[in-house]
């Protein structure tokens, strides 16, 4: 969670390359987890690329000199999984959605509504370049998802993102429409701020159908797997 919560100010708090971070006990005391815990996690931020680590005076913690707002996709052995198995998780995040989205909807705050409203704006200045488009779309969700208060759904369900992320293939994003898609997640994170309502229930059914779309793609052949949203 801590490397995530981080990835999402780096890729659109308006960071920049090379920014400094702090160092790994100023991250530590502002999260107020265990030393072990802030290794693991700059190593993961590492690994993605998202941050350097400097040694010496004046060091800490730094935001990659290299692109930050680009597709960041993990290198992992679960990228090769097959496409039935991703088809399956895929399902079961998208019966998952709906219950995140009233969480969020119910017990979100002012800064919450900020955090993920600015996300969507990034989203849309990146509409025209998909791999940096789902970096930020994999984000927004993981932090409507920070909302929930339910725990094995919170858990579940950032698992299955992570499964999903790690499995998307993008390569091949010709028919990638970035304006429609952004238009759904803009009036979902709009009905998550309205509460629940008639509102939310119709922005969880339209972001449903994409991902009925998707699956439907997955299925047709491995050839072209079309974006998971």
């Amino acid at each position: 969670m801590v490397a995530r919560d981080l990835e999402i100010e780096i890729l659109c708090d308006g960071l920049s390359p090379g920014e400094r971070l702090g160092t790994k006990d100023d991250i530590r005391q502002r999260f107020g987890v265990a030393v072990a815990t802030i290794n693991e996690a700059v190593r993961l931020l590492e690994m993605r690329g998202l941050i350097e680590a400097r040694p010496g005076p004046g060091g800490g913690l730094f935001v990659a000199t290299s692109s930050v707002r680009v597709a960041l996709r993990r290198s992992s052995p679960q990228a090769t999984w097959g496409a039935a198995r991703y088809a399956d998780c895929l399902v079961v995040r998208t019966a998952l959605e709906p219950m995140v989205c009233r969480d969020a909807a119910a017990h979100h705050d002012d800064e919450d509504l900020a955090a993920i409203d600015r996300i969507v704006e990034e989203m849309d200045r990146h509409s025209d370049r998909p791999a940096a488009y789902f970096a930020l779309n994999w984000a927004l969700h993981r932090r409507i998802a920070k909302l929930c208060r339910n725990a094995p759904l919170h858990s579940i369900y950032l698992t299955l993102l992570d499964f999903l992320e790690d499995g998307l293939d993008t390569t091949d994003l010709r028919d990638f429409d970035g304006r429609a898609d952004v238009g759904v997640h803009r009036e979902l994170v709009a009905a998550i701020a309205s509460g629940p309502g008639d509102r939310l229930e119709a922005a969880i059914a339209a972001h449903a159908g994409i991902s009925a779309v998707q699956r439907t793609r997955r299925a047709a052949g491995r050839s072209r797997p079309s974006p998971a949203r």
